[in-house]
């Protein structure tokens, strides 16, 4: 979209002699105006299908792109028909990667007219596609749609099971990796809790064991819904990180493996991002929210393995 708002549209009249110029910018006019009401009503990110599976074989990596319909930031709809298997070279640097579906327009070489009173031809027509590109993290492909991450380290690729911007009527929590990990979060939490409960240490704790439990519990209900927004379940795992600074804060130092896990849950708490802060902001605080999952898998097993029942 331009960065002009300003739409400016052809106002005919008899004896306007018409051009070229005149006939795109009335295309010109028409997109723009779909284009705003796509990123306004809809939002951008991926709208239906488009997942992601990226397998190997020998030492080629191919990604195979599901069809499904996606908005780019600048408004542009993106339609793959079906699905997709795009091979991809390993990138030479180590680092984060995102996969896009990149919108593009090439003239139509199926469509040739002759030029008036010239010999020469010209294509008639622009024909819209989309293809999957590989570009670092950190660039941003504004007439893109964010497919996937992937990671590469010593000439390997791994899928990294990470949200992108998700758009349409309702950003639904089903169709995103945003609520599996809210709800795995809850999950291995309140087997923690439940562990800490058999020994005599959640007897020293009182309000804030109580309180953090009430909020998973809680929360667990609101999750059952199926299509929760995304918004709603970052608003979630915002509030769940304050009530588990609270707890782990809370624990007696004699538990060490604890004691090293809330080092992270008071820097992700530090982290939250305002009530107000845009679905971006939210989404790049999100990605150490999940990272908080692996480390309570491990306290939760060794809990399991080391805790003995209090008598």
């Amino acid at each position: 979209m331009s960065d002009d708002p300003a739409l400016r549209r052809l106002r005919p009249f008899e004896g306007l002699c018409l051009t070229s110029r005149d006939l795109l910018d009335e295309q010109t006019y028409h997109r723009s105006n779909l284009q705003r009401h796509n990123l306004y009503l809809h939002g951008h990110g991926i709208v239906q299908g488009l997942q992601v599976e990226l397998t190997q074989k020998a030492e080629r990596y191919l990604a195979v792109v599901q069809g499904g319909f996606g908005i780019t930031r600048m408004g542009q709809g993106v339609l793959l028909a079906e699905a997709v298997a795009v091979p991809l070279e390993v990138p030479r640097k180590d680092g984060e990667y995102m996969l896009w579906l990149a919108h593009a327009e090439a003239p139509d070489e199926a469509d040739v007219r002759p030029v008036f009173d010239t010999a020469e031809q010209q294509e008639a027509r622009i024909k819209e596609s989309c293809a999957p590109r590989l570009h670092p993290a950190d660039e941003d492909v504004a007439d893109g749609v964010a497919l996937c991450r992937i990671n590469v380290r010593l000439g390997r690729m791994v899928q990294v099971p990470l949200p992108v911007p998700r758009a349409g009527r309702q950003a639904r929590a089903a169709e995103s990796y945003l609520k599996p990990r809210v709800v795995e979060f809850i999950r291995v939490n309140k087997k923690v809790v439940t562990n800490l409960y058999r020994t005599a240490t959640m007897g020293e704790l009182g309000l804030p064991s109580t309180a953090f439990y009430a909020s998973l519990v809680s929360s667990e209900f609101l999750l059952i819904e199926e299509g929760t927004t995304d918004r709603v379940l970052y608003r979630v795992a915002g509030s769940l990180i304050g009530y588990a600074h609270d707890f782990y804060n809370a624990l007696p130092r004699p538990i060490e493996r604890i004691q090293r896990f809330n080092e992270f849950v008071r820097r992700v708490n530090a982290e939250v991002p305002a009530p107000d802060q845009r679905d971006e902001v939210w989404l790049r605080w999100f990605d150490r929210f999940e990272r908080l999952l692996q480390p309570l898998q491990k306290i939760s097993e060794e809990l399991e393995q080391t805790v003995e029942a209090q008598r």
